[in-house]
């Protein structure tokens, strides 16, 4: 018998992730289907703390929702981030680094979406407007009505800002998105927050799609966007006109740095962020400095920092912040 596709995908899968460095993991978060999961590169010894770095992961599995953004999961990454910052493995070391992926390693046929943008659905209960659970132009009013007034929405996307997007902007360590599949909105907004982005080949889309759904995008998305997004002409036709963009269309206009087939796809993302290691073989930071290296990166991406660190959903298009 021919091997299927899906046993052919799940070979190579499992091939590419045994070609990765020595390493064990340990799970240092998971509750509603996001989970924090630690590479502990330790090739010679049992003991936790006995490493030569530590690669983590952030797996958001809420497949059934598509891993929209909504208030469980701002919750959710928050606190991922607060074991980030607190867990006494990752205390001890400066040698780390990130990648943030929807990728299910037990279950690729599930891996169809990074991010699906902001929870439509949730913004127009929140709202009271309960005339169509489908309706975009529904979900633009309830935005549109963020940007007057505060709101349940409006608090939802400055949390989203404030306490998930300038943080993970703002690590000191590298931070790679491995995008398995549709990154719309929101969900673009995520991987944008992170140092590097590799995408998935063959199936996903990369979409702004505020202009197709009648909303403007409020100061924290649009300073965002502005900074990570070093061509003007693609910054224009990705903003205005909605496009969808491939892999290989995201990748020719600079928005990500790499594609991969599914199954390649976190492995590249592991070796590329093994590569950013503060103490990595080839390309040592000698004298490295967490907390200089946060301030760095606040001082290259200050706009979109302090916008959403301090910006309102209310803040007029034309406001300095």
């Amino acid at each position: 018998h021919q091997p299927t596709r899906q046993h052919s995908t799940l070979f190579l899968f499992e091939t590419m992730m045994n070609q990765l460095p020595p390493h064990k993991t340990k799970t240092l978060f998971e509750k509603d289907s996001v989970s924090l999961v630690a590479s502990i590169l330790s090739p010679s010894s049992t003991e936790d703390d006995d490493h030569v770095g530590i690669i983590l992961t952030i797996y958001l599995h809420r497949h059934s929702e598509k891993n929209v953004i909504n208030p469980t999961m701002i919750s959710l990454l928050v606190q991922a981030l607060h074991i980030i910052d607190t867990h006494p493995l990752l205390n001890h070391t400066n040698n780390k680094a990130l990648i943030i992926t929807g990728i299910d390693h037990d279950n690729l046929k599930m891996c169809k979406f990074f991010g699906n943008g902001l929870d439509l659905e949730w913004m127009m209960k929140a709202s009271n407007n309960q005339t169509n659970h489908h309706s975009g132009a529904a979900a633009a009013a309830a935005v549109s009505a963020a940007t007057k007034t505060e709101n349940p929405t409006s608090q939802m996307i400055e949390m989203f800002n404030s306490q998930v997007l300038a943080k993970i902007l703002t690590l000191p360590f590298r931070t790679v998105a491995a995008i398995n599949g549709h990154c719309i909105g929101a969900g673009l907004f995520l991987a944008l927050a992170c140092d590097y982005r590799f995408m998935r080949t063959e199936r996903g889309f990369i979409q702004w799609p505020e202009a197709r759904l009648g909303m403007r995008l409020t100061k924290g998305f649009a300073e965002l966007s502005k900074d990570k997004i070093g061509d003007y002409a693609v910054l224009r036709e990705g903003l205005l006109t909605a496009k969808r963009y491939t892999s290989g269309e995201a990748l020719a206009s600079g928005i990500i740095d790499g594609e991969y087939p599914l199954e390649e796809l976190y492995s590249a993302a592991f070796r590329f962020a093994l590569e950013g290691l503060p103490e990595s073989h080839d390309n040592p930071l000698e004298y490295f400095d967490p907390k200089a290296y946060t301030e760095m990166k606040m001082e290259i991406w200050c706009t979109s920092y302090r916008a959403l660190k301090f910006g309102k959903v209310s803040d007029l298009p034309h406001s300095r912040i």
